[in-house]
């Protein structure tokens, strides 16, 4: 390898550049394209060569990465044993290695805030995944789990007992596989190409699957989502349809980030003031009442007048286990094209005693601050 002395700034154009790739990583992570098989088996076999393996005799496709899970969960021990940290990680540290020696630390810093910036949508979904994996060992004792390790070894039953056999551990996906993005750009943008030459196989499989968990012998991958949908704020999040669902119909239908019940999205109108109440699931109740709207569950009765004035009025509702739901209704002083103006309801904190007050909080004010302000304007 060149010995060069380390790049001390980037150009102009080569942080203009950051940008494209933060955009180019943005797509990959949430693609729900159908993977190119071809092109992700042919990475597969370049990442175990690069790693010192065989090429894994089977590659078995999943629907989803909970079908990949349980199909490797069932696996016999001829399938060998788990070869992530060899396939994957060992290149990771070897050309980190080799890039330090070539970047300054604060731009390799640069780097990476730039074009691995954190992504919430697809942490919801990773969380979505594991938990659909099953989190919680799928009920197996501590003895099964430790029979099911293969084979069985020091590092095996370690993992076991530190809780790190689960899929999170075993298989990795379009979170764990983003930090090749600035890689991809030190290799391209700053031409650091024999330092990043161990990534060649990680980036196709990268762009053309959606897990993948790598054994000596087999190679489980799975397709990526058909539907993705998050709000603004990067939350799993569709009012109609399923937030997450893959090709086997494996689905996560979500609300502001908020796992919930098939029946709360499909069935809207079954939501009445009973099945609110009967909610002792915190969030799931506040998504309850977002989907009827809190105009409709003040107009059922569902919270009481604490206080009024010009400037709103102040509702609540307290429940048995001290859960307090309180909001500010306010009228937006513009006028819609029907002359009617549109009510809105803001979510305040439950020792908020007034209207004023309320309103004022939602502009980080207090009460006093707030009136001066609109005695001025």
């Amino acid at each position: 390898m060149r010995a060069s002395s380390p790049i001390e700034a980037l150009t102009a154009e080569q942080t203009a550049a950051l940008d494209r790739y933060r955009v180019r990583w943005l797509a990959i992570r949430r693609s729900t394209a159908p993977c190119d098989r071809v092109a992700a088996e042919q990475g597969v076999r370049l990442a175990y060569q690069t790693a010192e393996l065989n090429p894994p005799s089977r590659m078995i496709w999943c629907d989803s990465p909970v079908d990949l899970s349980d199909r490797a969960r069932r696996a016999s021990r001829t399938e060998g044993p788990n070869v992530k940290s060899a396939v994957i990680d060992r290149p990771r540290r070897q050309a980190a290695a080799r890039v330090r020696a070539r970047l300054r630390a604060r731009i390799r810093a640069q780097v990476e805030r730039a074009v691995n910036p954190a992504d919430a949508l697809i942490a919801s979904v990773v969380d979505a995944v594991v938990q659909g994996t099953g989190a919680a060992h799928d009920g197996r004792s501590l003895l099964g789990r430790l029979q099911g390790s293969r084979p069985l070894s020091w590092r095996g039953t370690l993992n076991v007992l530190l809780g790190r056999d689960g899929f999170r551990y075993s298989a990795a996906g379009p979170a764990e596989l983003s930090w090749l993005g600035p890689y991809e750009y030190v290799r391209d943008v700053l031409d650091l190409r024999e330092e990043t030459e161990p990534l060649l196989g990680l980036w196709q499989v990268a762009m053309n699957v959606g897990w993948l968990q790598p054994h000596e012998h087999t190679c489980w991958l799975s397709e990526r989502p058909n539907v993705l949908r998050g709000d603004a704020e990067a939350r799993l999040h569709h009012a109609s349809g399923p937030a997450l669902r893959f090709a086997d119909g494996w689905s996560v239908f979500a609300w502001k980030g908020v796992e919930v019940p098939r029946w709360m999205i499909e069935h809207p109108g079954t939501i009445t003031l009973a099945a609110i109440d009967a909610e002792t699931n915190v969030q799931l109740r506040r998504c309850m009442i977002e989907i009827m709207t809190p105009q409709r569950f003040v107009a059922l009765g569902g919270a009481r007048k604490i206080a009024a004035d010009e400037t709103g009025v102040l509702w609540r509702r307290i429940w048995f286990n001290y859960d307090i739901w309180s909001a500010v209704e306010v009228i937006n002083a513009t006028p819609e094209p029907d002359g009617t103006h549109k009510h809105f309801f803001l979510q305040v904190p439950a020792n908020i005693q007034t209207a004023r007050e309320a309103v004022a909080w939602t502009y980080g004010m207090r009460a006093d601050e707030y009136a001066n302000v609109v005695v001025r304007t």
